[in-house]
């Protein structure tokens, strides 16, 4: 043990002439040293560091293996033998990572100088694109109001040439754009009823065409659709559109003609409904509010035959001929009533109530 001890106390002392920075100069001593080990540990970065040679201390002052630490903050250590010379240097991985960081460095640099010059770039295509989109719209601006002006000195074009047509006088307007355009027509049938019930549906439909060709002559994509409206009764008389070949579809809406029509139909469908008894006559009068159905009898004829229908085969009649009416006119009051051919005595009178149902009075000539 005592050996061993005293083995280890030149072993440090050996240690402590080399910390010594006047041992490289001084000539060969020797001395002995009186050394205390109290289990010193070495923390680098946090991590707890060991050697086979524990740090000690001598008169106060700790000494540590110089290896141990040079080679912690990244420096080789050797010793020159022959010169008595401790040498310390960086090792190659300090340089390589010294370069590395240079060189991510100077990478970081260029970037961000490219970032900028980008970032500038940017903004200059942002200016040029704000400007673009203001001279584009400039241009809609403009384009839009010389259509507006094309179709406003073709509308003038057309009130000269169509406001008047077979003594009617008619107000016309036109809007929407070069690929679709609003006709609007407008005719006072107070004022012009007589002459407008003169007109065919023909005299209409060529009218309304020759004015669509003046359109078309400007605008020759243009799908044209419109009406006629009465603004004294405040109802459509005809309306039409244009196909994809600029062909006009029509719908008239004549309340006078389409009751004439109807009431031959329903004439030639119900004659002889009545068993043993020819109807005189089936005639429609109204407008689309309120329709009045009055069908004609020769009693003098077919008195007999009159007494012998009940109630409900008369009501069957008046029902139907309220059913095809109301299949026209949905909205419309109707009411009907058998009148006798010669005198026009009331025989029966048909309506029905709010809920639908039948109703009907029957009378004695």
């Amino acid at each position: 043990m005592v050996n061993n001890r005293k083995k280890r106390m030149v072993a440090l002392a050996t240690t402590a002439v080399l910390l010594s920075s006047s041992a490289i100069y001084a000539a060969p001593t020797t001395k002995t040293l009186k050394a205390t080990f109290n289990g010193i540990r070495i923390s680098y970065n946090g991590q707890i560091k060991t050697d086979e040679k524990e740090p000690f201390i001598v008169d106060n002052t700790t000494y540590v293996p110089l290896r141990m630490v040079a080679e912690l903050v990244g420096k080789t250590v050797k010793w020159d033998a022959q010169n008595k010379q401790i040498i310390i240097t960086d090792n190659g991985s300090s340089t390589t990572s010294n370069a590395l960081y240079e060189q991510a460095q100077q990478q970081i640099s260029t970037l961000t100088a490219q970032l900028a010059q980008k970032s500038l770039e940017i903004a200059q295509l942002k200016q040029e694109k704000t400007a673009l989109e203001e001279q584009i719209k400039t241009l809609q601006n403009s384009k839009s109001s010389s259509k507006n002006k094309d179709l406003s000195d073709l509308e003038d074009q057309i009130i000269e040439d169509y406001e008047e047509y077979k003594n009617i006088e008619f107000d016309i307007q036109l809007s929407g754009n070069s690929s679709k355009i609003s006709l609007k027509i407008k005719v006072d049938l107070d004022d012009y009823k007589r002459a407008w019930n003169k007109l065919t549906q023909k005299d209409i439909q060529n009218y309304i065409e020759d004015i669509c060709d003046d359109i078309w002559d400007t605008y020759d994509s243009a799908k044209i659709e419109g009406y006629i409206y009465d603004t004294d009764s405040r109802d459509y008389l005809v309306e039409f559109k244009s196909d994809s070949k600029k062909k006009l579809k029509f719908t008239f809406d004549n309340v006078s003609d389409t009751l004439e029509d109807l009431e031959k139909d329903l004439y030639s469908y119900y004659k002889d409904y009545l068993s043993g008894i020819r109807l005189s006559s089936i005639e429609l009068s109204g407008d689309r509010d309120d329709i009045v159905y009055e069908v004609r009898i020769d009693y003098s004829e077919y008195k007999d035959e009159w007494k012998a229908l009940s109630d409900s085969e008369i009501t069957r009649l008046m029902s139907k001929i309220y059913n095809e009416i109301e299949d026209e006119f949905r909205d419309a009051d109707i009411e009907g009533y058998i009148y006798t051919k010669s005198n026009k005595d009331l025989m029966f009178k048909y309506y029905r109530s709010s809920s639908g149902s039948d109703r009907y009075d029957r009378y004695n000539p």
